[in-house]
């Protein structure tokens, strides 16, 4: 039998017990939930920058009349012109500013702002420019949102998500100037089943990319992209009318695969450029890139991109872009990636190819500062 004082101490902590889940209890009974608190926004963005190396290209450099070197520095979609061999030097190629504000739980608005190295200010300096500001209505219709402002168009938006290497290189179609990344407009993006499997995006826009309307036709985009376990399909057209029947239509075909430890992409693109009273252009071309990740901070990329600028000319000058890379992640969200770009020329019919071959050897340095909110 338990003393006297063995039973005191045994009621007080029967007590005190007791005690607790009354005041807990009660906590609970008090508590009343409150609607979320908007506004609210997010800052984010990213900034990819390297050291550059050209080990080929053309020998010979050209100055202006203040003595600096006029060659041109990188690897872009001019066909038929080399890069400055022996030109070095940092740059920063591109920096991301963006600001994410939830006004409610339908409504939110995007502001981004882009520095570009090749955007320079009228004395010389890198300078900034609006890449996006638009406002986005959630569940306009089932599974649909409606975007209204300067959007992201989807001409490339899911092949270069898909490629994750836009810090690299541009993907085929933004690489070679078929359209703009961004455009003012107007968009229904969404899904067509449940599961989101099936999506479209249907935009409307001015066609003039960053810059403000200056004629009265628009520009009409619709990319139907699915997801079917581990593969992805994206058929993609637009279509845009111009002055005196110059009208222009992009058809392009993604697919990828998508493995724990890689993924393989295949990106096709036709443009038709009609001319009336002339032959008609029609550039085309294809990309096949893969990357692999087989640990979590280290990893690699390559990719083969074949370019015809008008294929039906009979006397023109191909090229091929080659690249391939390593990527190590020390922390999260910071890349070191060590890698080599080059063009190669090929001449058709009487066409006469460059006379040197491009090849750039660049250390490149890509961080986020933040993570955007969608």
């Amino acid at each position: 039998m338990p003393s006297p004082r063995e039973s005191w101490f045994a009621r007080a902590g029967l007590m005190a017990v007791a005690l607790v889940i009354a005041g807990a209890s009660l906590a609970r009974a008090q508590v009343t939930p409150t609607p979320p608190d908007y506004p609210r926004g997010k800052i984010s963005g990213y900034i990819f920058a390297d050291y550059y190396g050209n080990l080929a290209g053309n020998p010979t450099h050209h100055y202006n009349a203040a003595g600096q070197d006029s060659d041109k520095v990188n690897i872009d979609n001019a066909s038929a012109t080399q890069i400055g061999r022996d030109l070095n030097g940092v740059q920063i190629r591109r920096v991301y500013f963006q600001l994410d504000n939830d006004l409610s739980v339908k409504y939110s608005t995007r502001v981004r702002l882009e520095i570009d190295g090749k955007s320079l200010t009228s004395d010389g300096k890198i300078g900034a420019n609006v890449k996006a500001a638009y406002m986005l209505a959630k569940s306009m219709i089932p599974r649909g949102d409606f975007y209204l402002g300067m959007l992201s168009t989807p001409t490339w938006e899911n092949a270069e998500d898909f490629w994750q290497y836009r810090s690299i290189e541009k993907t085929i179609a933004d690489f070679r100037g078929i359209g703009s990344a961004a455009d003012l407009g107007v968009e229904l993006k969404g899904a067509f089943d449940p599961d989101h499997r099936f999506n479209y995006s249907a935009m409307i826009g001015n066609g003039v990319g960053q810059k403000t309307e200056d004629n009265r036709y628009k520009k009409f985009y619709l990319a139907l992209p699915a997801k079917i376990r581990d593969f992805r399909v994206e058929p993609y057209v637009d279509y845009e009318n111009a002055y005196q029947a110059h009208d222009r239509a992009t058809y392009k075909m993604f697919v990828g695969y998508e493995h724990r430890l890689g993924a393989i992409g295949v990106e096709l693109i036709d443009r038709v450029n009609h001319n009336p009273g002339a032959a008609n252009q029609e550039p085309r071309g294809y990309s096949v890139f893969v990357r692999s990740n087989p640990r979590p901070t280290f990893g690699g990329f390559a990719r083969f991109d074949a370019w015809d600028p008008d294929r039906r000319l009979t006397n023109r000058v191909t090229s091929q872009l080659w690249m391939v890379g390593v990527d190590w992640q020390p922390i999260k969200d910071v890349h070191f990636m060590p890698n080599l770009e080059a063009t190669q020329y090929d001449a058709k019919g009487t066409a006469v190819a460059p006379a040197f071959h491009d090849l750039q050897a660049r250390f490149t340095v890509y961080y986020r500062f933040s993570r955007p909110q969608s």
